[in-house]
């Protein structure tokens, strides 16, 4: 009997030794097998750098109202995530239900139907709460975060030549609170097909009391002027869910 468990023993070993060995041999040499069967685990983070924010030049006023009716207001969307609720477009507007994000916990979108470079071009709507490494504490917090979101969103998509028309940049208020808006008009110059040639990009900044104030990030392509009304229906349909 001891001889037999002596045996399965060192035939556990060996078996274990085995598998230790594929793994590694995987992990070094090649894709991992196994990928996709396990979940990943990260660590959790242990804090966000600060960023060093500094508005430049002079805000340029409050939004402007942009011409024609626009779709029409269906009803309302209430993102209880990021504590606002805003209005929801009818067509050709589709309320977002995949792709969603920590950062992006409603929205609307509305798919141009053409392709370029890869990507699909979206007229969109995308609420959430800030992400936090664009979060600047002091009195101008709602200012940076307009700011900084709008800046994240050009270096994904413009380089640093192409034009940019500044529309917006001013304090508000929704239901009593405070609040900021940033509008800019960005224009792509470089040679290449593209489906369109300049977006027009809203981020509102909204202190709902909560730790991170909700952004409200509103983009229409160039190719879907007949949607920039609907920047004033989704602004003023705004308010802070209690």
């Amino acid at each position: 009997m001891k001889t037999l468990i002596a045996a399965a023993a060192a035939f556990v070993l060996v078996v274990a030794a085995a598998i230790v060995f594929l793994l590694n041999r995987h992990t070094d040499n090649g894709p991992d097998a196994f990928a996709g069967a396990y979940p990943l685990v990260t660590a959790a983070p242990t804090g966000v750098p600060a960023l060093t924010w500094q508005p430049t030049g002079t805000p340029a006023g409050p939004l402007p109202t942009f011409s024609g009716s626009g779709s029409r207001v269906t009803g309302t969307i209430t993102d209880r995530q990021s504590g606002i609720s805003y209005a929801l477009l009818g067509s050709p507007w589709k309320r977002l239900t995949s792709r969603l994000t920590s950062f992006h916990t409603s929205g609307e979108e509305v798919d141009s139907k053409r392709k370029s470079y890869k990507y699909f071009w979206y007229a969109a709507v995308y609420v959430g709460p800030l992400d936090p490494k664009l979060a600047v504490a002091g009195p101008q917090r709602l200012r940076a975060a307009a700011e900084l979101t709008g800046k994240q969103f050009t270096e994904g998509l413009y380089s640093d030549d192409d034009p940019r028309k500044e529309l917006a940049g001013a304090a508000m208020t929704v239901d009593g609170r405070s609040a900021w808006v940033t509008a800019f008009r960005m224009t792509h110059t470089a040679a290449g097909d593209r489906v369109e040639k300049g977006q027009t990009e809203v981020v509102v900044a909204v202190d709902t009391g909560r730790r991170m104030p909700a952004i409200v990030e509103i983009t229409i392509p160039s190719n879907q002027p007949s949607l920039l009304p609907d920047i004033n229906h989704v602004v003023h349909s705004l308010h802070v869910v209690r």
